[in-house]
């Protein structure tokens, strides 16, 4: 019977096994006979040479199951094991060349070829393991101990017909060594060859056995165990020139030191971050390539994470840090925003578990899926810095979490190309994973170091792997390697390429081939020849894009054409947009035939396809070097570019979907490169809202200030229709800068901002628009310190939103916030009574509103007051209901700092335990919404508290920290209250000197943000410790004793109506003239102190007088 009978036979005897079957299993079997049916029928006479991959299965147990079974049974059941076994290999598109009886030979790549059949073989072995394993435990029979063993490889096999019955079958060494696999495989694994290992390195783990002899192999062959798919494999294509894998050469140095960094981390469950360093084109690519490999033949399981910067993409926030999860979580771009976050928060859970759902939400909506809906983020949408930090905090939270399970592996590519807010985000790691098993390997050019200088510096984690330009040996090793078939090359060949490489082995393998297009080097199966009559006509520029520039001149013209129009997407590409470009232009080819042409590409090693597309439904791209796409960019037409670009502009637009907020960046680029200039705009200001969001303020400026160069007023047109549109415009970009300048402290230009906002809006006539921008000059000029400007500012606010609030509900909104930032600034100024009056203003209008965060913002500045003015009772009142909007609108950072501001109340109340609870409640808060700076600003009034306490030591030690990690943070103004509370613990201990050099810091810190609170304070502290050491200072060039101190201190409390702090230094002062014997004054100062203790209602300051006399040695002030 022949093969072709047979098959009709088989397609008859598997419709009527449905019933036992299922039709599912039945219609694929049925398809894939139908498929070898066809090609059996056309192309019966025909042999051919192909590459295929070839499966050999061996059943076993087979011969102990027939000995005990019935023949009948023996068949019933081989047929019902080759049913599911048959139907996985076709689910995978393999194609079964025979049953052999207790085998099965299958082959993938024939009749039709698919780029990855190497890896649909090896993963249909595994899955066919997994099948059988199921059926096994399905059935109770003896039968359920069968097991198989499959042994895999890819290599060439001679197609055609075979015998008197012309089976159509594939022949050749490559069926016979696969046989010889499985015959060397354990039982229920999978073993493969290094001819399939190579096609899928990095897709699987897997381990390397003993390299086996095969009889007509000079070689030992090296084959290995497949033990699974890799989650989210970082698969690396193959290196080498035209088909020959190259070994690498001249960097075993460099990977030895990778491959003991990992162990290190390993074992030691500590960070590291490498960050490999070269020029274009010297191998870390490569070197990485390399180290991934030798990772894929470890035991131990590591969990990988990849990620690549992006030129086109380097100014969307976080790019970096979104695409590490998106590869991860296989979030694709054009996924519906519901599925991508779907896939972020499913991912995030499944390290976290439920607590890591809220955390999602921050990961999420940092990295630029839009999560402004969840009620995690309801009330703190507009506190970008929270999100930010908070963000951070989950992230580092994560990792920590997946580094528990399996120690972590992070890759990020061309990281000189990350904005700031991905290497922020690197550095954070660093620190805060210092103690997980986490490998980050970073690869970047040297220009990293131009923007980032001190990138590593003076961390342990940090690890700097340069990669110089190779040796001339190696470079010449390098050729060999190439060049491997060819017998001998001529010398000069080999110098002249190694001469003019000067050790880039990009530049070595580009030039060779360039050398084989030219036919100078003459390509075969087995042997390669080098003409050496050509030799002297090789006419090869010396420069890396002259070499590049003469490999495109050498396309065919549709293939440079092509490849023109994909380098105006970008390295990275789709083959979408290349049809779209060409459909503009009246081009001829369908995506098949541009794809057939990628495809060619891809045979040139000048573009690789990606595996995974972050597009559905379209074929992704990359130039295989960066320097390639600049030079095929550089060569397409300029007046071709702009209409392309036009066109990637609409495709991006359209495939986005719902998510094109994410890509208003990349869009707006290539607007503004079409010269669609108010598109190009209006994309920008998008992109610039979008960083805003996300806090990345270095981002969001310069979007913001793209936009803003493309919408200049046109002072000669008299188009006045337009000229408002753009003032409208104008306003709202200039908005988004000064807020984004504001938070970089760039003063200056944030003032400017808020200006121009202003005048825009007069432009525009827009008053609620003018009352906002005197608003936030208001608040840019009190983070200035320029208090008395702000107070003016405000009441401009005011002024306008007042007259417009009649026919504007938004004013009213306004002026709620100019009556609070004008009660701001007279509670800077220290006008108490004005910024009470204004603040209960703001806040009765707030309630009216019904605008929860003015409303909390008033009562902030209300607790402030009735603090400063001793009426502690109320403003921890104030602060309560404060805490409690705070928590309606789930703004924990907020909430942190109340509960600071309440420890503040029961300091300065004398209920120094109670404070303390307090700031440890704050702290803890701090530490889950990952605020830095409140962790420090919480943890040195906690050292106060502790003052108060007795425990001067603990408090000394924390302070001391605090001081360091301010410092090399850059704060400044709180730390004066840090220096005066070390100053008091000094004191407490005795170490005089100590805590004047403090006192006297405490002052000159207070001064110099003229905060009247702070230097009150400073000079009482400063007092106090001139009084125990007997002696005098000078500070501004004025010599100062005790008493000058004290005095200075009493007028600057007076002043401001702080009587609870004046009555501290009456105390202080107090003890110091009974101790000088002037008992008569120092008792009248005493009891005026009790008195107004009592009097502000702070008893436990009362008590503590009663109990203490003028003379208790353990008190120091604070």
């Amino acid at each position: 019977m022949t093969e072709r009978e047979e098959l009709e036979r088989a397609i008859t005897a598997l419709d009527a096994q449905r019933v036992t079957l299922g039709d599912d299993v039945v219609d694929t079997m049925i398809a894939a006979a139908r498929e070898k049916l066809s090609v059996l029928k056309a192309q019966r006479a025909v042999e051919q040479r192909k590459q295929v991959t070839v499966i050999f299965a061996d059943v076993s147990g087979f011969t102990t199951m027939a000995e005990r079974m019935d023949p009948e049974e023996v068949r019933d059941t081989m047929n019902a094991i080759w049913a599911r076994l048959d139907a996985v290999i076709i689910a995978h598109g393999g194609t079964i060349d025979k049953h052999m009886g207790d085998a099965v030979m299958a082959i993938f790549g024939a009749p039709t070829a698919r780029e990855d059949d190497p890896e649909r073989a090896v993963r249909a072995a595994l899955a066919m393991q997994k099948e059988i394993r199921g059926w096994g435990s399905e059935t109770d029979k003896l039968e359920s101990t069968i097991s198989i063993r499959i042994g895999v490889h890819t290599g060439p096999v001679l197609l055609g017909p075979v015998g008197a019955t012309a089976e159509y079958t594939a022949m050749g060494d490559t069926v016979n060594l696969a046989r010889r696999l499985q015959q060397t495989a354990p039982v229920g694994s999978v073993i493969i060859s290094h001819d399939t290992y190579r096609h899928v390195r990095g897709v699987f783990s897997v381990w390397m056995m003993e390299p086996i002899t095969v009889k007509g192999k000079a070689e030992p062959v090296s084959i290995y165990v497949v033990l699974r798919v890799r989650p989210r494999a970082f698969r690396l294509t193959s290196r080498g020139v035209e088909g020959i894998e190259t070994r690498m050469v001249g960097r075993e140095a460099q990977l030895a030191q990778l491959q003991k960094a990992l162990r290190a981390v390993m074992e030691k469950r500590k960070a590291q971050v490498i960050t490999v360093v070269g020029e274009a084109g010297v191998g870390k690519s490569r070197l990485l390539y390399e180290f991934d490999s030798w990772i894929a033949l470890l035991l131990e399981r590591l969990a990988h994470f990849k990620g690549r910067a992006d030129e086109k993409m380097s100014s969307m926030p976080y790019f970096l840090i979104r695409d590490l999860f998106s590869f991860r979580f296989e979030i694709q771009d054009n996924d519906p925003a519901v599925v991508a976050r779907e896939k972020l928060e499913r991912g995030i859970t499944e390290f976290m578990g439920a607590d890591g759902v809220e955390k999602a939400h921050f990961i999420g909506h940092l990295i630029g899926f839009d999560f402004s809906t969840s009620p995690y983020l309801r009330g703190i949408l507009g506190d970008a810095r929270q999100i930010r930090d908070r963000a951070f905090h989950y992230i580092t939270q994560f990792f920590t979490a997946v580094a528990q399970r399996n120690p972590a592996i992070l890759f990020l590519e061309d990281i000189h190309l990350a904005n700031e807010g991905s290497l922020d985000l690197i550095d954070h790691l660093a620190r805060e994973c210092r103690h997980a098993p986490l490998l980050i390997v970073c690869l970047a050019r040297p220009s990293l170091f131009e923007r980032r200088p001190s990138w590593g510096e003076r961390q342990a984690a940090y690890t700097h792997l340069d990669l110089p330009p190779l040796s001339e040996e190696s470079s010449r090793q390098l050729v060999a390697e190439i060049l491997r078939k060819v017998n001998q090359i001529p010398l000069n060949l080999r110098d002249m390429i190694v001469s003019r490489a000067e050790g880039n082995p990009f530049y070595i393998e580009e030039f060779i081939k360039v050398l084989i297009e030219d036919d100078v080097i003459v390509k075969g199966d087995d042997h390669w020849q080098v003409r050496a009559e050509r030799l002297t006509e090789i006419r090869v520029s010396p420069t890396m894009v002259g070499v590049l520039q003469a490999r495109l001149d050498r396309l065919r013209p549709v293939e440079r054409e092509v490849l023109q129009r994909a380098s105006v997407v970008g390295r990275t590409f789709w083959d979408g947009a290349v049809v779209r470009i060409s459909e503009s232009v009246g081009g001829r080819m369908g995506r098949e035939e541009i794809r057939a042409v990628l495809q060619a590409l891809c045979q040139k090693e000048l573009i690789f396809r990606r595996d995974e597309s972050v597009f559905a439904r379209e074929q992704e791209y990359i130039f295989k070097h960066a320097i390639l796409h600049d030079v095929t960019y550089e060569s397409v037409l300029k007046r071709l570019r702009r209409a392309y670009h036009a066109q990637v502009a609409r495709w991006l637009f359209e495939r986005s979907g719902e998510r094109v907020g994410e890509y208003a960046g990349l869009i707006g680029e290539h607007y503004e490169h079409a010269r669609e200039m108010v598109q190009a705009a209006g994309w920008y200001g998008r992109a610039g809202k979008q960083a805003r969001n996300t806090y990345a303020p270095e981002a969001a400026i310069g979007y913001y200030q793209k936009a803003l160069a493309l919408l200049l007023p046109d002072e000669t047109s008299e188009d006045l229709e337009t000229a408002e549109v753009y003032a409208t415009q104008r306003v709202s970009l200039y908005e988004g800068l000064a807020e984004m300048l504001l938070w970089q402290a760039q003063y200056t230009e944030a003032v400017e901002a808020c200006t121009a906002m202003r005048e825009a809006a007069e432009a525009s006539g827009d008053a609620v628009a003018q009352a906002c921008a005197w608003n936030r000059l208001s608040r840019t000029q009190d983070a200035q310190g320029d208090y008395p400007a702000a107070l003016e500012s405000a009441g401009q606010a005011e002024a306008i939103s007042r007259n417009a609030q009649r026919t504007n509900d938004a004013a009213k909104v306004e002026l709620a916030r100019a009556l609070f930032r004008k009660g701001w600034g007279f509670y800077r100024l220290g006008d108490a009574e004005a910024a009470l009056e204004l603040g209960e203003q703001a806040l009765a209008l707030s309630v009216k509103l019904d605008t929860q965060r003015e409303m909390a913002d008033s009562l902030n500045l209300l607790g402030g007051v009735h603090s400063l003015l001793g009426h502690h009772g109320n403003a921890a009142h104030y602060n309560a209901r404060a805490v409690a909007l705070y928590q309606e609108l789930g703004d924990r950072e907020r909430i942190g700092a109340m509960l600071n501001h309440l420890g503040e109340h029961a300091r300065l109340r004398g209920d120094y335990n109670a404070a303390a609870a307090l700031y440890q409640e704050a702290l803890k808060t701090a530490y889950e919404t990952g605020n830095r700076n409140g962790e420090m600003a919480f943890l040195s009034n906690l050292g106060g508290a502790r003052v108060g306490m007795g425990e001067y030591r603990v408090a000394e030690y924390d302070l001391r920290r605090i001081i360091r990690w301010a410092e090399i943070a850059g704060q400044g103004g709180w730390l004066s209250r840090t220096y005066r509370f070390l100053a008091n613990a000094c004191l407490g201990q005795g170490k005089v000197d100590d805590a004047l050099t403090t006192a006297q810091r405490a002052l000159a810190l207070g001064q110099e943000v003229g905060a009247p609170t702070l230097t009150g304070a400073a000079w009482r502290t400063l007092g106090m410790v001139l009084a125990e050491a007997a002696k005098t200072t000078t500070i501004g060039g004025q010599t100062r004793d005790a008493v000058s101190c004290f005095t200075e201190s009493i007028q600057t409390f007076a002043a401001i109506g702080a009587e609870g702090e004046r009555a501290r230094t009456l105390r202080e002062w107090a003890r110091y003239e009974m101790d000088e014997g002037d008992l008569a004054r120092g008792e009248a100062m005493w009891q005026e102190a009790r008195n107004a203790f009592a009097r502000l209602g702070m008893e436990l300051e009362v008590e503590r007088m009663k109990g203490w006399g003028y003379a208790h040695p353990e008190y120091a002030g604070v």
